[in-house]
């Protein structure tokens, strides 16, 4: 049984299942979640709202507990949210998302509310390693992630975030709010999911419309029920995204600085993944704040739409975003 508040010590954490990843706790009255070793991952957030109302808006797989053969690591543990040092599929490494997305990170230090986690990248990589503290906020219901990187040599590398919400199933049980932003486009072919039901390289109207392969048209911001698997582009966003669980009476928010990630991904998972044998069918939306070119920086026409953040080996780089929860007749 998890604590309710307080860490769990990683001595003497103990997996629920013997193919469980190792995990932490923390919590206080605001807030509380698990830490996953396999990518620093936080998992299972919930968020202690005004009224007593208790919120959880991050998706999870179902296979947690028992494990997913022959899967990737950030695959075995998918929800939640992880960082993707580099991002996506790209020439620097094996791993999609990079090697901190699949790999046990350690335990640096923790407290009640907090903990910092640390891996060290294979020799010979660009990245030397990479630390992350999660802190909860003690005056709201708010996580805050800090994600700092060192370097062996100067390098430019496409790095990402990778939160993944809940997505409703219900029509307008569901919306997005975007914020100022400016292009919206589905995925070019070459990248584009096997499920997709979006037109590839579409460019999403003022409102949100986007043409269908069926020929008929949906609202991304507002119609996600009606969608397959997609990978959806926003460029030059404001660093904003917001999330309303409309039938739920709450709304998550996602912040972050729009000069370390300039853009977002939208990751619909309705379902996704079943074209990574053996995962079954999973269910949910990232929202993907990214410097990178898409999750396929190996497809990028040219370097500068591969994007990527300029790393310096004497000094690391380090960016700070936020996940909150609110009511929603609270929200402006």
């Amino acid at each position: 049984m998890r604590q309710t508040s307080g860490p769990t010590p990683a001595s003497t954490t103990s997996p629920a299942a013997k193919n469980a990843p190792e995990r932490w706790h923390i919590g206080n009255r605001f807030a509380e979640l698990d830490i996953f070793a396999t990518g620093a991952a936080l998992h299972h957030a919930r968020f202690h709202l005004p009224g007593g109302k208790t919120v959880s808006p991050m998706a999870e797989a179902s296979w947690h507990e028992t494990g997913l053969e022959g899967a990737a690591g950030h695959i075995q543990t998918i929800g939640g949210e992880w960082p993707c040092v580099p991002f996506g599929t790209t020439a620097h490494d094996k791993h999609h998302h990079g090697f901190g997305s699949d790999m046990p990170w350690q335990v640096l230090a923790q407290d009640d509310d907090s903990i910092l986690l640390g891996i060290t990248y294979p020799a010979g990589h660009k990245v030397k390693k990479l630390e992350r503290r999660i802190r909860l906020l003690t005056d709201r219901p708010a996580i805050e992630c800090a994600l700092h990187i060192y370097v062996n040599e100067d390098c430019v590398l496409p790095i990402g975030l990778h939160p993944i919400f809940r997505l409703p199933q219900e029509e307008d049980a569901f919306a997005i709010h975007a914020h100022q932003h400016g292009r919206v486009m589905t995925a070019p072919q070459d990248i584009a999911p096997r499920d997709s039901k979006l037109a590839a390289h579409e460019v999403a109207s003022e409102t949100g419309q986007v043409r269908r392969k069926d020929g008929q048209s949906s609202n991304i911001w507002r119609q996600t029920v009606q969608l397959g698997e997609e990978i959806i582009a926003i460029s030059d966003s404001e660093g904003h995204m917001r999330l309303d669980y409309v039938a739920e009476g709450f709304c998550a928010d996602l912040r972050w600085d729009a000069k370390d990630f300039p853009n977002c991904l939208i990751w619909v998972a309705n379902p996704g993944l079943q074209a990574i044998s053996p995962a079954p069918h999973f269910q949910g939306i990232g929202i993907e704040p990214v410097n990178s070119y898409f999750d396929r920086n190996d497809l990028a026409p040219d370097a500068e739409l591969a994007g990527g953040v300029t790393l310096r080996a004497d000094q690391p780089w380090s960016c700070r975003y936020e996940i909150s929860c609110s009511l929603l007749d609270t929200q402006a």
